[in-house]
């Protein structure tokens, strides 16, 4: 009889110790709309969930830029991904060591103007004036985080879960001067040479060469709980392999190398 408990109690606990951490993810993507997902981060994420062979479920819930972040100080199971770190979201997150994405810095992407390859925003909108457009919410990096802070009412914000792709419409709809986007997203967005007519790549002075994107999770036992699991993933030395030539097929050529380079180095991959 005694041996009989035991052996039902090993087997119990088996089943316990066999059931996955259940996380929400909050994005804008809905897996019950279309089979595969269309972008790099959330065909890695789940590359990720299925290097941990089931130890890790995901559940994908609609959110806005805006109101994921209300809905992981909210939740203990929350994680969002492809998140820019920055003071104020490492204060109420805890971010996975290992960056998912790498972008090059943020463009000015302008339409219809002259300007040197490389320009100051506060000359482009306080000096001259032009209508350039930003999604709330959203993380460009410290540099032009702090710009948009402290010049905000000479932007055009959008809000809402489409806001940046409202704006690049707008751009090429003649209704702003610019936006401030990765330039890739534009290309791929804009796939007609007309759309594309007159508007012009130029880098940001100060901004970074490469930004990367990292999963993050609420500060909670399941957050921090997710952020092991997903740190274990990402230490597998062909995962990183396979994250570096995804990045690949997504940007310039010329973007590449900075790419390449910025997560070996986050991975610490030794030449």
């Amino acid at each position: 009889m005694l041996k009989t408990c035991l052996l039902l109690l090993t087997l119990v606990s088996s089943v316990v110790a066999a059931k996955p951490l259940e996380i929400q993810i909050a994005s804008d993507y809905n897996p019950s709309l279309s089979e595969e997902p269309a972008d790099l981060a959330t065909i890695l994420l789940l590359k990720v969930r299925s290097q941990l062979k089931g130890r890790l479920s995901l559940n994908f819930i609609p959110a806005s830029r805006l109101r994921e972040w209300r809905e992981l100080e909210t939740y203990p199971n929350i994680c969002l991904y492809n998140k820019v770190k920055t003071p104020e979201r490492e204060a109420m997150a805890v971010f996975v060591e290992y960056p998912l994405m790498a972008f090059p810095a943020n463009r000015l992407i302008l339409r219809g103007q002259q300007l040197p390859s490389n320009v100051s925003l506060k000359d482009v909108i306080v000096s001259k004036g032009l209508r350039i457009g930003v999604t709330k919410g959203r993380s460009y990096g410290k540099v032009i985080d702090d710009f948009i802070e402290k010049y905000a009412e000479s932007l055009k914000i959008g809000e809402g879960a489409n806001s940046a792709f409202r704006l690049r419409e707008m751009l090429v709809q003649g209704k702003l001067d610019g936006i401030i986007e990765y330039t890739s997203v534009f290309l791929n967005h804009h796939l007609k040479p007309e759309q594309r007519e007159g508007v012009t790549f130029h880098k940001i002075d100060d901004a970074k060469a490469t930004i990367f994107g990292y999963i993050a999770c609420a500060n909670s036992t399941q957050g921090r709980k997710a952020v092991s699991l997903f740190e274990l993933a990402l230490e597998n030395k062909q995962l990183q392999k396979n994250i570096i030539d995804a990045h690949k097929d997504l940007f310039f050529e010329q973007e590449i190398a900075f790419i390449e380079q910025g997560l070996s180095e986050a991975y610490n991959i030794q030449p």
